[in-house]
């Protein structure tokens, strides 16, 4: 979703006067006046609340650190906020509803709070309390600053695993403090009701998946699903409506953009006409930037369809031959391939090479350990009469089945001279580091089939024993046989017996200063680049609900000119002027990893493919650090 913001006024003035003067407002949402907001103190009897300069300060942690000087870390701040026993700070967001004040039962509603998601572990009965003491203070707050009493709204996220949530709603309106999500602010307050993220065309029965049971809805390819709550993954699906508002290179988009999927986002199925009227009948559904059309199709029409668009993926089998770990810097850039080590560790090694300097180091675990496990479980007798009678299977009877390989492969063993070797590698190339242990299989990042997010990673530490090593190994190859993943392959025609498992080992990045995904978008004049960027570990590919984050446009690779289309709602990075540099560095990069990527692919098909990366943003001494931590094809269907 857009989230245009603008500096209203940006004077300074004492805090206490900030609410009446609307000082350091900015524009959430391109319709609601906003402030950034956090409560300190709050550990002793009486919390201060600080609404603060946004432009000066970027973010919340910044401000405790440098406007309150108390020096402390980003980590050190989420520390703080996240666990109720050790809680000091409790960040927030302010909204100004005065120019448009919607009425609530009877009251008439002058300002909006949305406390910041920062993973809290507050259990239902803390997080009520939580919200209650804020909102309490704020309305004190505001009375000291205008000299009247106000009614004011919570927002609460309709993701049960975020905090605070629609869970609580009952106590809080008992207490008197009524609540909306973030799209039913909006719709009070005249905001962007419907935005298509990438448009196409699709015929499907028209599938409604209420809040919280995104994982039990059984989705196929002749359904176009709304889904009320964003889903961490859409299976394959013939279009993609969330009720909830989504980033535009979230791994939900990217795969859409992959499938050729249309995937807008409506503020409530009222958004949309004709939606509601068509849920669960067969229609056809296009969708362009400025025009969404909804209509009756027959069986026929989407049988055509559906035959014309059916995408088959071939995947080469697996090298099984190669016993040692790989160090991938050393490995000849001819020899990286999905055959050899799986191809996000080919694509690792690839940019070893290509950029030294910003890739840290990778290594492989070869596919033979993953063999010898499946074939010591039985497991590979198991998939094989699995793969040999799935077309007759229910949804239930497969996942049953799966369920069984996993157990399987669970309960094997791992060589020891592995575990031994990759604790040396741990040993040798990131002494006292988190190293990753990442899927990397011969069936994902490929140009025609994406795979994001469909495998396991695991993080391990150093000291931890053989033992828990192993287990974490297994959970990852496991993972190859997720009903997901198996429903994906299913979908594309992959051959589920070639499907085999390697392993990526790098260092996992810890307290990173921010994190982002770049897309290189091709036509026939070269390709533009769209970078999304968000603050500290917070997620651009999975946000959690409310964040957005800072999305930045080069329309043409070959200029330096770009536009902002959204800043992030926690914290600016690359638009800070000292880091202004490095987002032309991180250009420079792309351009670098687009031109070696796409040249692999014949010439008349490099408007086709675009590139997909992932990269961290380090704060080192003396400097700031880009890297590149993920690049793979992606096939595009995509608007100019």
């Amino acid at each position: 979703m857009a989230f245009a913001i603008a500096i209203l006024w940006a004077s300074r003035l004492p805090a206490q006067n900030v609410y009446s003067e609307k000082l350091y407002q900015f524009l959430s949402f391109e319709a609601i006046p906003t402030w950034t907001a956090v409560a300190t103190d709050w550990n002793k009897e009486q919390a201060q609340l600080h609404l603060y300069d946004s432009q000066q300060y970027k973010g919340h942690a910044q401000y405790i650190s440098v406007a309150l000087k108390t020096g402390i870390t980003f980590a050190q701040f989420k520390e703080q906020v996240r666990y109720p026993a050790k809680r000091k700070y409790m960040p927030f967001f302010l909204f100004d509803l005065r120019k448009k004040p919607p009425v609530i039962d009877g009251k008439t509603c002058t300002w909006a709070l949305r406390i910041e998601d920062y993973a809290y572990q507050d259990n239902v009965q803390q997080m009520t309390q939580t919200t209650l003491r804020l909102l309490s203070a704020v309305t004190d707050y505001i009375r000291s600053a205008t000299g009247k009493a106000t009614h004011g709204i919570i927002v609460l996220s309709t993701n049960l695993e975020s905090q605070p949530n629609v869970g609580i709603a009952p106590a809080l309106n008992q207490a008197g403090y009524p609540n909306r999500t973030v799209n039913q602010l909006l719709t009070l307050m005249g905001g962007k009701t419907v935005h298509v993220l990438n448009t196409g065309t699709g015929y499907g029965y028209l599938r409604y998946v209420p809040a919280g049971e995104e994982a039990l809805f059984k989705a196929n390819g002749q359904d176009i699903v709304v889904y009320a709550r964003m889903p961490a993954r859409v299976p394959p699906v013939n279009g993609i409506i969330t009720l909830e508002p989504q980033t535009p290179l979230s791994h939900v988009n990217l795969l859409a953009k992959n499938r050729g999927t249309f995937n807008l986002y409506a503020a409530d199925t009222a958004s949309l006409p004709g939606l509601h009227a068509h849920l669960g009948k067969l229609v056809k559904m296009e969708c362009a930037d400025q025009r969404i059309t909804i209509r009756p199709a027959t069986e026929q029409q989407a049988k055509s369809y559906w035959d014309a668009h059916v995408t088959k993926v071939v995947i080469l089998a697996a090298i099984t031959s190669e016993v040692e770990i790989l160090d991938l810097a050393t490995v000849d850039p001819a020899r990286l391939t999905a055959s050899l080590v799986g191809a996000k560790a080919a694509n690792y090694g690839r940019l070893q090479h290509l950029l030294p300097a910003n890739v840290r180091p990778g290594l492989a675990i070869p596919f033979f350990y993953y063999q010898n496990c499946i074939q010591q479980a039985g497991a590979d007798a198991m998939i094989s009469s699995l793969v040999g009678t799935s077309q007759g299977l229910s949804a239930a009877e497969t996942e049953t089945r799966l369920a069984e390989i996993r157990k399987a492969i669970q309960a094997s063993h791992v060589a020891p001279s592995l575990l031994d070797a990759v604790q040396q590698v741990a040993r040798d190339h990131f002494p006292g580091k988190r190293i990753r242990l990442r899927s990397s299989t011969n069936c994902e990042d490929l140009p025609g089939f994406n795979g994001a997010g469909l495998y396991l990673s695991k993080g391990f530490d150093p000291g931890e024993s053989n033992a828990k090593l192993a287990q974490k190994i297994l959970e990852v190859y496991a993972s190859l046989w997720t009903p997901t993943a198996f429903a994906e392959r299913e979908y594309y025609g992959i051959d589920h017996n070639k499907a085999m498992m390697a392993i990526l080992i790098n260092e996992a990045y810890s307290d990173e200063y921010a994190n982002g995904v770049v897309l290189t978008i091709p036509d026939k004049n070269g390709y533009a680049i769209a970078i999304n960027t968000q603050w500290g570990d917070s997620a651009v590919t999975n946000p959690e609900s409310g964040q957005v984050p800072e999305a930045i446009l080069f329309k043409s690779a070959l200029s330096d000119v770009f536009t902002t289309e959204s800043k992030s709602s926690i914290h600016d990075i690359f638009l800070e002027n000292n880091l202004a540099p490095l987002l032309l560095k991180l250009k420079a990069l792309t351009m670098q990893v687009h031109e070696a990527f796409t040249a692999m692919y014949p010439h008349d098909a490099k408007t086709a493919y675009g590139v997909d990366i992932e990269f961290k943003i380090v704060q080192e001494p003396h400097q700031f650090k880009l890297y590149i931590k993920q690049a793979r094809p992606l096939g595009q269907v995509l608007p100019e």
